[in-house]
């Protein structure tokens, strides 16, 4: 990836860089860590029927207090029949799923549990 003046640097080029998360997630499953990837991100185009909700969480920490174990979170929750379900699940899941991991886990333990 080059030191981050380099990136800076070579900032002019279109999408320089720029890998698809698709392509992250498979890294890592292959253990090819990317160490501390910029992440770009954004919305747009709400549904008009209001059905759609999404969550942008770039605060998250595995360690509260510990700034070094800070994770984002990036959900979109469909309202099919209604938008309570989406509602609820915005506002609850990820609680649900952090509340489910063990305490204590290092890292990579945390990261082997996080999809069980």
């Amino acid at each position: 990836m080059g030191s981050r003046e380099e990136r800076h640097h070579h900032h002019h080029h279109r999408h320089h860089n720029l890998v698809p998360l698709a392509a992250l997630i498979s890294r890592e499953m292959r253990n090819e860590k990317m160490e501390k990837p910029s992440v770009r991100y954004g919305y747009a185009a709400q549904s008009r029927k209001g059905e759609d909700y999404f969550m942008m969480k770039t605060d998250c920490q595995r360690i509260p207090g510990n700034p070094t174990s800070t994770f984002s979170v990036f959900a979109i929750f469909d309202g099919h029949n209604g938008n309570a379900a989406a509602v609820f699940s915005r506002d609850q899941l990820l609680n649900h799923i952090l509340d489910a991991i063990p305490r204590g886990l290092g890292r990579d333990e945390w990261l082997q549990a996080l999809p069980r």
